[in-house]
């Protein structure tokens, strides 16, 4: 039998898969963020080196027997700092029997297989990523929680904390996330600064806060929806921006969303499917087919037929700091 193995690594955690040659699989491992942007090399390095080592150990295999590793690492396509992620990742695969790439083109694949259509990314941050037939992609989004990832996790928690900050000081109408606030996490409104701007508080750390803008939606709060409601538009101009560029938005064509600001259902998917109707009337949203990491491991067995295959034509670079 032969072994492969995918790697997804992101600014929430790492994701690794071993597989056989049909993809099937054979052992998975998860560890801490890997996105080096965000939490340095090191720290990246050591994540991706805990996740891989339960996925070999769950599956029983060494990891010389590996016979390719494919890995997509948020923040590794920019040629400042891929080198960075390869020499790490070079200790664990001292025969270069591997492939350091992005995290939107593995959920891509994951989602959609090898064809062309969207991925919508929306977790801690957000990226839409695409491919057509000719095998061109390009990106929209992605750039990161400072000034761009509309429509992410960290977004939505971001504007939800700001509408109770804003009913807190008589600025705008009540909202039942000010509740939810003191119920689930034990804070005050007035409690939110010490909480957010602490040097410990990450991107992913004020993404949690999202669950209180789903969870007041589904309550039927007005101002929760209209959030979700503005990530939705967010969400849909990343997709069709990508869509338009690859000559894909008069066509027929999947869009599948993967990520955990998914996990709200259709109180966000619904807003999501009606603005994607309004531009590109053939595409179909739906749940991807498989998860980023299984993607990455296809990717891996596609490219063990030929070690080191050319890079797919890219109209663009990919995102740096998505998801």
């Amino acid at each position: 039998m032969k072994y492969y193995l995918g790697v997804d690594g992101g600014a929430s955690k790492t994701a690794a898969l071993v597989t056989d040659e049909t993809g099937k699989s054979l052992g998975t491992g998860i560890a801490g963020p890997s996105n080096h942007l965000r939490v340095g090399i090191e720290t990246a390095a050591r994540n991706i080196e805990r996740a891989v080592n339960k996925a070999v150990v769950a599956a029983d295999v060494a990891t010389r027997e590996i016979v390719w590793a494919y890995c997509g690492i948020a923040g590794a396509d920019h040629p400042a700092h891929r080198q960075e992620v390869v020499d790490s990742l070079e200790i664990f695969f001292p025969r270069g029997n591997f492939t350091v790439d992005n995290d939107a083109r593995i959920a891509l694949t994951g989602a959609i297989g090898f064809g062309a259509g969207v991925v919508v990314i929306a977790g801690t941050g957000s990226v839409a990523f695409g491919r057509n037939d000719a095998g061109e992609e390009w990106r929209a989004g992605g750039w990161g929680p400072i000034i761009g990832d509309e429509g992410s996790g960290y977004f939505i928690a971001r504007t939800g904390l700001s509408a109770v900050l804003r009913a807190y000081d008589g600025r705008s109408k009540p909202t039942l996330m000010t509740e939810l606030l003191r119920t689930e996490h034990h804070l005050e409104p007035r409690d939110l600064p010490p909480a957010i701007y602490a040097q410990t508080t990450h991107a992913h750390d004020v993404a949690r806060y999202a669950k209180l803008v789903f969870d007041a939606a589904d309550a039927g709060d007005a101002v929760a929806r209209s959030i979700l409601d503005l990530a939705a538009q967010q969400l849909a101009s990343c997709v069709i921006a990508v869509a338009r560029r690859l000559k894909l938005i008069d066509t027929a064509f999947p869009v599948a969303y993967v990520g955990g600001v998914f996990k709200a259902g259709e109180v966000l998917l619904a807003p999501l499917r009606a603005a994607l109707a309004a531009e590109a009337v053939k595409a179909t949203l739906q749940p991807p087919l498989k998860t980023p990491v299984e993607g990455a491991a296809l990717m891996a067995i596609r490219a063990a037929e030929s070690p080191r295959p050319e890079r797919p034509r890219d109209i663009t670079e990919i995102s740096q700091v998505s998801h």
